[in-house]
């Protein structure tokens, strides 16, 4: 079986790119880990990965994307193989939220 990695990238890195405007920033964290953490990151999309599909307009977006979970294993890996099914510049956050969370990432408090 050949061996396959997903792109991934830094969470340093990503916040570059997303800070830029030279990506896009998508938040795939399930709603009760989302809601637990109380923060989302300034600038992210939110999707809820239950519902993230081919048809989100976000495939459409032609800036690279860069999504994100709690930490970085199956929902982000998925969504990631999901856009690259279209084609897409996509990569996912080694270490996903919490790695963001340490890399300094700008956080914003969910109101109830």
């Amino acid at each position: 079986m050949p061996d396959f990695t997903l792109p991934h990238i830094g969470a340093q890195a990503a916040l570059r790119l997303a800070a830029s405007g030279d990506a896009v920033l998508i938040d795939l964290r399930k709603p009760q880990a989302t809601a637990s953490s109380g923060q989302l990151v300034r600038g992210a999309e939110r999707r809820d990965p239950f519902v993230f599909s081919h048809d989100d307009p976000l495939t459409a977006d032609p800036r690279p994307l860069i999504v994100f979970c709690v930490h970085g294993h199956e929902v982000s890996q998925f969504a990631c193989a999901l856009l690259m099914l279209h084609g897409r510049d996509a990569r996912y956050v080694r270490g996903g939220f919490e790695a963001l969370k340490a890399a300094g990432a700008p956080l914003r408090t969910i109101e109830s």
